[in-house]
């Protein structure tokens, strides 16, 4: 190879790593103004969502002292915290975000309640980081014991066949559609429900009750879905229903 073809690819080199996502996100909270929310907020923003960008192929590790450096900048602006703590949360908890990351947000939730700012939302914290830790993908899936059909009658789930679980709320206009684009999915159909209203009629499912629905899933996300194997492992962690 001629040496100034090596020498620009040398160059090339160094620039893609500098560039690289992997390469720095642990000091992108560094220089950046936190206070700035509260004069910029669309600008603050944005930046917040270039970092959620950034850890979809950042090393976890590497996000993670990015959320600590964060969080310690944050602890002396009670306003930004609040603030950023709602984007987190949205963005690395939320079913519908796709940055959605369990770990991450495991990490948040901790940092949060070490923390001990946000005294008047720990509960909701606390509670949101049980959700993220049930039913991930290769953990064995957890449901109520206490399914009931509409009439009273027990589900029973012995094991040894394939779930698909939808989660929703009849009274959701988005309740029809989602049992429809669902309808094709492998295994017994397994529809949990919550509300007043009475149960959609899209054949094909299995419409059921429990009174213990808030233990295990988050009703604010709703409607969505998860699947598990016959050996009853989760192979679809909680999701949007596309």
């Amino acid at each position: 190879m001629k040496p100034i073809v090596t020498s620009v690819l040398a160059a090339l080199s160094i620039l893609l790593s500098a560039c690289s996502p992997k390469s720095g996100i642990s000091s992108f909270w560094n220089n950046a103004d936190i206070s700035a929310v509260k004069s910029d907020f669309d600008g603050a923003r944005e930046h917040f969502t270039e970092f959620a960008e950034l850890t979809l192929r950042a090393p976890s590790e590497e996000a993670e002292k990015a959320i600590d450096v964060l969080f310690d900048r944050l602890a002396a602006d009670e306003v930004a915290y609040y603030v950023y703590e709602e984007w987190c949360e949205g963005a690395f908890y939320n079913i519908l975000s796709p940055y959605r990351n369990a770990a991450l947000f495991e990490h948040i939730a901790s940092r949060i309640e070490d923390d001990g700012i946000l005294t008047d939302g720990l509960e909701r914290v606390r509670s949101l980081r049980r959700y993220n830790s049930l039913n991930l993908k290769g953990q064995p899936i957890s449901l109520p014991k206490d399914l009931t059909r509409p009439g009273g009658e027990t589900v029973e789930l012995p094991g040894g066949e394939e779930l698909t679980v939808l989660v929703l709320n009849p009274s959701c206009r988005s309740c029809s559609a989602a049992l429809k684009a669902l309808a094709d999915a492998p295994g017994r159909h397994i529809a949990i429900c919550f509300g007043s209203r009475e149960v959609p009629s899209v054949p094909g499912w299995e419409y059921c009750f429990t009174s213990d629905i808030r233990r295990f899933f988050d009703t604010e996300a709703a409607p969505f879905w998860l699947a598990a194997d016959a050996d009853g492992t989760v192979t679809i962690p909680c999701s949007p229903v596309e």
